[in-house]
């Protein structure tokens, strides 16, 4: 009966409304990858009008090296995805060992881009080939240290106090965690038009 007091109780309840917070860390996002996409096309412009892409003399990057940090970098995504699953379900000392793995992994990443910035034989001044390499591959890695600093900080926050320790603080993704899955995300297509094009 549509009028009973327990027919409310069968109806699907609603999907929490979008804060003002997410919406605005979406469009943030959304606004960056804009940026992401510009530099890809950039590149994918440069290439269609260069008769040899990369240039005569230009050093190639190593794609062995390239395929290893891609792989890290995605290994520490699917860790921080478990580990966020672990947070949700009230599992706090799982939570920080693998957003500790994952900022391992994060560190481990930027060690290999830098091992492959020294050992490239470029820099920033060897024409179009050396700048499109560092404005791309810096571009990202800067954003992979703002990544870094909000998974150490979210890990902070979840040493605080809550007043029940056996439940999450919230069910939705922390902010560090949409950052480094865009950050993921992001690097794909950076790769291909780096290592692969």
């Amino acid at each position: 009966m549509a009028g009973s007091p327990g027919s409310e109780e069968t109806l699907a309840s609603p999907r929490p409304a979008l804060s003002t917070g997410r919406l605005g860390l979406y469009i943030f996002l959304a606004s960056y990858a804009i940026v992401f996409a510009t530099l890809v096309m950039v590149v994918m412009i440069l290439r269609s009008n260069s008769l040899d892409w990369p240039p005569p003399g230009a050093p190639h990057l190593s794609l062995p090296v390239g395929l290893l940090v891609t792989c890290i970098l995605l290994a520490s995504s699917a860790v921080l995805y478990l580990a966020d699953r672990a947070r949700r379900r009230g599992n706090h000392p799982l939570f920080a060992r693998g957003t500790y793995l994952t900022i391992a992994l994060g560190l481990l990443f930027l060690a290999g881009q830098i091992m492959q910035f020294a050992t490239s034989g470029m820099t920033i001044q060897s024409g179009i080939y050396g700048g499109v390499f560092f404005t791309l591959a810096g571009f990202h890695a800067a954003h992979i240290v703002v990544g870094l600093l909000l998974l150490t900080g979210m890990l902070n926050w979840a040493r605080l106090p809550r007043p029940d320790p056996s439940q999450p603080r919230t069910r939705e993704a922390p902010t560090a965690v949409v950052v480094w899955h865009f950050l993921g995300v992001m690097w794909l297509p950076l790769f291909v038009v780096l290592y692969l094009l």
